[in-house]
């Protein structure tokens, strides 16, 4: 079977118009998201509640994409479904410490047996990544190796669960497409309408390895909440071998009563 090349062109616009209609609904979800928001007092429920998929419904249509054959024209029914929020979690920490190399090593050998890694460290900052369900664990160590700063701290739950389903219902969208223009191409006679399917190919599959990027990339942030820490060096009242047990006993300078 031959197409001409007028055949070829106003095929590939059918098809555009189908992934242009395909995604509007996720651009709209998208466009509703507010950016970031510091994290409630209550973070570290929400840090256990984010392993918990909550409901979110979604059409059936947005959850299967473009039917393959039917031209998007088929209607999907289907019941609502639940899906997984995505939420991004970060934290900052001042420590004041009488021995920064020491708090290092402690902070980092800790992140590594959590399942975790040093992402960047640079004089007495470490930049750190631990899985998402270990992030509530972070503050309580740090109290234990020096004395956060509270006024200095800074958490922050981002949720991107609709920049992520729409990215992945895009990708999804994308990849639909360039399988009705292979076939398309398996249908093409002339080298001049083969060329112009080629083309249309080579530009959706750039378009798909840019989406299945920021797919991954979202995922990891996902997965791995971001500790920054930042340690300050002691430079007021003796050095202390023992933890108090009252951070109210800290603050009365209780190391110049014992000495």
């Amino acid at each position: 079977m031959h197409l001409n090349l007028d055949r070829v062109t106003a095929a590939i616009a059918v098809a555009l118009a189908m992934l242009a209609a395909a995604g509007c609904g996720a651009m709209a979800a998208k466009d509703s998201y507010s950016g970031p928001q510091p994290a409630s007092p209550y973070w570290r429920d929400e840090v256990a509640a984010a392993e918990t998929p909550k409901p979110m419904p979604v059409s059936g249509k947005m959850e299967r994409g473009l039917l393959a054959g039917t031209g998007g024209q088929e209607e999907v029914a289907s019941q609502p479904t639940l899906i997984e929020r995505k939420i991004i979690y970060t934290g900052a920490f001042w420590v004041d410490v009488y021995d920064v190399k020491q708090a290092q090593d402690r902070l980092v050998r800790w992140i590594g047996e959590q399942g975790g890694y040093m992402e960047q460290l640079a004089a007495n900052r470490l930049v750190l990544r631990i899985p998402a369900e270990k992030f509530p664990l972070v503050e309580p160590l740090l109290k234990e190796i020096g004395r956060v700063d509270d006024s200095q701290t800074d958490i922050r739950a981002q949720d991107i669960t609709a920049e992520y389903y729409d990215v992945e219902l895009r990708l999804k969208t994308k990849r639909d497409y360039l399988a009705s223009l292979q076939k398309l191409l398996d249908q093409a006679g002339s080298l001049k309408d083969k060329l112009a399917v080629q083309k249309e190919i080579a530009t959706v599959v750039e378009e798909i390895e840019v989406l299945e990027g920021r797919l991954r990339l979202l995922s990891q942030q996902v997965a791995l909440a971001t500790v920054t820490v930042t340690f300050r060096l002691a430079t007021t009242g003796p050095k202390r071998t023992f933890q108090l047990p009252w951070e109210w006993l800290d603050l009365l300078g209780t190391e110049y009563l014992v000495n």
